[in-house]
Order: structure tokens, then C-alpha cells, then sequence
């Protein structure tokens, strides 16, 4: 890619919805480098001679499970001093025996992008990222409220907790509530002092 903020919209949309499998291969073989890696929740190819091999198949596979994918890039943050390009994406994905209908799920995908000798910047890593319920959306929608709903009680569960642990003292704020006029308190060193006495 020469200008990887603009160009890479149409570079997702091609990997996740090509018309064909051979434009498909060819959007791999043009953008990713050889050695790329790849990270998923449920898999992952580490760099390699000929990684871009596996990538591939998996692409492949992806569009087996859902012949009719789509997606759509909400929004690119191109950090091109560290070579990261982070994507919020939406896509719509359906496994082809299942009778549910297809409902978008949001992730993130960071990108490591590395510039090449001849200029051009080629993808060197791709990392997906779900929420649970989103990657659930993906696989069996039905489950998705009872997802979000075990996500709630679990927040609720953490912020009850915290207030038992803090009535038997531990991590209890000592100023009011909205009193920050004593935020000059110990730094993360001490924080950790008692740490650092056992090691």
C-alpha cells in the first residue's frame, strides 16, 4: 500500500467479501508479506517462511462457513511513526447451515504494517479483537442476550465485591467522594514496596 490510510478499506472488504476466491488469494498474496502472522480468539499462525500459506486458507475457510460475508470499516487510526493502523469494523457474518439470520458484531483489528524496500507498506501482522458478545453474534446470535446478561451480572458481581473487600479495608479510598484535593498520594513504587521485599 502506498497510502495505507486510504487504501485500506478496500483492502478489508476484498479479504472478508471478494467476489471470488482468486481475487481473495490475490489480495493476500499483494498486501501481506510472506512471513505475516495472525491472531484470532479461536486461532492463530505465528511467523513464518511461508505463513501467508495459512492465512490464506483461513480467509478461505471464513468464506466457506459464510459465503455471504459483509463488512464495513467504521474507522482507521494509522499510527505510521510505530507501524500500527488499529480498524473498528463491522461485519455480518452467518454460517451456512444455521437458519438465525445474520447480525453485525463489532471488533478491532490492529494492524502491524511494515514498509518494504520498494517503498510500499505490506501487512505484517493482523490481531482481531471480540468482545464476547460480539464473536457470539457471530456464531450462535440466539445465545447473545444471555451472553450480555452473564456479562451485567458480572460487573455487578466485581463492584459488590470490591465494597465487601473495602470493609475489611482493602483498596478503600480515604478522601469524600469527589474530594480531589489529595491526589499527591504515594506513587506506583510504593505501591508495590511489599512486593519487591519478597523477591
Amino acid at each position: 500500500m502506498e497510502n495505507p490510510e486510504e487504501e485500506i478499506r478496500g483492502v478489508v472488504l476484498q479479504l472478508t467479501s471478494a467476489s471470488s476466491p482468486d481475487l481473495q488469494r490475490r489480495t493476500v498474496e499483494r498486501y501481506m508479506t510472506p512471513d505475516v502472522a495472525f491472531r484470532h480468539p479461536i486461532c492463530a499462525v505465528e511467523s513464518g517462511s511461508n505463513s501467508r500459506k495459512t492465512v490464506l486458507g483461513i480467509y478461505q475457510w471464513y468464506r466457506v462457513l459464510s459465503p455471504r460475508t459483509e463488512a464495513q470499516v467504521n474507522s482507521v487510526v494509522w499510527d505510521k511513526e510505530h507501524g500500527y493502523m488499529f480498524l473498528d469494523v463491522q461485519q455480518w457474518f452467518r454460517l451456512f447451515w444455521s437458519p438465525a439470520r445474520s447480525a453485525p458484531a463489532r471488533l478491532c483489528t490492529r494492524l502491524t504494517l511494515r514498509r518494504e524496500e520498494d517503498g510500499l507498506y505490506y501487512i505484517a501482522m493482523q490481531e482481531d479483537f471480540y468482545h464476547p458478545d460480539d464473536f457470539i453474534t457471530l456464531l450462535l446470535p440466539p445465545l447473545v442476550p444471555f451472553i450480555r446478561m452473564v456479562l451485567l451480572i458480572a460487573g455487578l458481581l466485581s463492584s459488590l465485591n470490591a465494597s465487601f473487600a473495602q470493609f475489611f479495608g482493602l483498596w478503600r479510598p480515604i478522601e469524600a467522594n469527589g474530594d480531589s484535593s489529595h491526589l499527591d498520594g504515594p506513587g506506583e513504587e510504593d505501591l508495590y514496596n511489599d512486593v519487591d521485599k519478597h523477591n
